[in-house]
């Protein structure tokens, strides 16, 4: 029973937080506004809720960079508001009487906000920049 409730879980973020670290990672570093190694405060417990929302901004502020200047030739949906909806409902999950109802959105957006960030991964070209951790 605790590897369904914990163990399991935390593997799965763990997943996550290295999808979030390998965006920043293919950002241009002189776009980056946070490095990709600073994904895994997402580790920290409580702080990472507000951190998670600081780490959809820098995502989101990269790839804006990387448009203007030209490094990249199209917008890229990073899945940015899938990632606010998944973060609302994950600090809506702390409220008392709230977390059952939170939780099945929570992992529905995470998933998509997921499948987001490896799309936004593919769209960068190889040669973009220096891959750093």
């Amino acid at each position: 029973m605790l590897a369904f409730l914990v163990i399991i879980p935390l593997i799965a973020f763990s997943f996550y937080i290295y999808a979030i670290k390998k965006t920043l990672a293919v950002i241009t570093p002189s776009c980056r506004t946070q490095k990709p190694a600073m994904a895994w405060l997402l580790l920290i417990p409580i702080f990472n809720v507000i951190w998670f929302f600081f780490l959809l901004q820098a995502i989101r502020q990269g790839f804006d960079a990387m448009l203007q200047k030209n490094l990249i030739h199209n917008p890229i949906d990073s899945g940015y508001h899938y990632g606010i909806a998944m973060g609302c409902c994950w600090a809506a999950s702390f409220i008392p009487g709230l977390f059952f109802i939170a939780v099945l959105p929570m992992f529905v957006f995470s998933i998509l906000h997921w499948t987001k960030l490896t799309n936004a991964r593919a769209q960068i070209p190889n040669d973009t920049g220096n891959i750093e951790n």
